[in-house]
């Protein structure tokens, strides 16, 4: 293998009886910044080695600056999102106008989305925020577990609020997105610091592009629970009882199929397989497609709000489809290690 590329390919030699080493090219190792003396990390990453200098992430936080002239408000937000989300532990907002001004209120709003970020220090022309928690000291499987369990219940919820047209307690379930984005944005930041510090340990046998991509599907299941729990007060009754019934029926199967698929993918159920969850799905789908068809036939009143409900649990089913999906990928992976 080419010794100048950034991977070069080495055999591990037993040296004394009781020892391995491997030896590196030194023109290689001087470009990858390694000298005579130089301590390095060896991180097992899976089924992966992977070798990285000695350092300290602690000692050298990464910070970054924007400059709020620049942007306008809304971007200016997002901006400080991106940044919180790629791992920055300071964030710094300069040429920010006065108090009260819609650029400060975006950036406030922004920090104000996220666990553990808070502003540490303002002024009448900017800001600095900070993280006061090290995702290397959360649990990754814990904080996916609560997202799990605060979106399955939202979702129960929203079918609650919306056979019953209770406008009132969609409001509340609409409201726990929040929580949701919040634990969502905690998974990807610990992801996105994964990616690039080797030294952030792997919880469990799943890989954190894996956590990260079920927390994903959670949030777009999420997503739809705040958009039933919205419709529910945009209901002028009640769905007829045997509608609402089907309804609630079919909200049960589709987070059964979110779930188990989940179970499957983490492991948690020996006897749930991926293929059997996309089966699950299919026939549910099915029945969704026919009760679509049949509001689009008897045109009840409401009918296009109850159609949108029952994209939204098209739209959940999917997502599990999604995890099943990531978990048969998986078990080819492993087949072939």
């Amino acid at each position: 293998m080419n010794e100048n590329s950034t991977t070069v390919q080495r055999t591990v030699q037993l040296t004394g009886g009781s020892t391995y080493t491997v030896s590196l090219p030194k023109e290689w190792a001087e470009t990858q910044g390694i000298d005579p003396g130089t301590s390095v990390n060896l991180h097992a990453r899976g089924d992966q080695l992977v070798l990285a200098r000695e350092h300290d992430p602690r000692s050298s936080p990464r910070e970054t600056t924007l400059d709020a002239a620049a942007e306008e408000p809304a971007t200016l937000g997002l901006s400080v999102a991106a940044a919180y989300i790629a791992g920055c532990e300071r964030v710094s907002v300069e040429n920010l106008p006065p108090r009260d001004s819609a650029a400060r209120r975006a950036v406030r709003r922004s920090i104000r989305r996220f666990v553990g970020f808070e502003v540490m220090t303002e002024s009448n022309s900017g800001l600095s925020a900070q993280t006061m928690l090290d995702v290397a000291d959360l649990s990754p499987e814990q904080t996916l577990a609560q997202l799990e369990r605060t979106t399955l219940e939202m979702h129960r919820r929203s079918l609650d609020a919306l056979v019953a047209a209770d406008g009132a307690l969609g409001e509340q379930v609409a409201d726990q997105d929040d929580t949701v984005d919040r634990l969502f944005a905690l998974l990807s930041r610990g992801f996105q610091r994964s990616l690039v510090d080797p030294a952030v340990t792997v919880e469990g046998d799943r890989s954190p592009f894996e956590q990260y991509m079920t927390a994903r599907q959670f949030e777009r299941v999420a997503d739809h629970a705040e958009k039933m729990g919205t419709l529910a007060g945009r209901l002028t009754d009640p769905p007829p009882e045997a509608l609402a019934a089907e309804l609630v029926s079919l909200g049960d199967r589709s987070r059964v199929v979110v779930r188990r698929a989940v179970d499957s993918l983490l492991g948690r159920e020996s006897n749930v397989t991926p293929g059997g969850v996309v089966t699950d799905a299919e026939q549910l789908l099915e029945a969704l497609a026919a009760l679509d068809e049949r509001l689009y036939e008897q045109q009840p009143a409401d009918g296009y709000l109850l159609g949108l409900v029952v994209d939204s649990l098209v739209r959940t089913a999917e997502c599990g489809v999604n995890v099943a999906e990531a978990g048969m990928q998986a078990r080819h992976r492993a087949g072939y290690r």
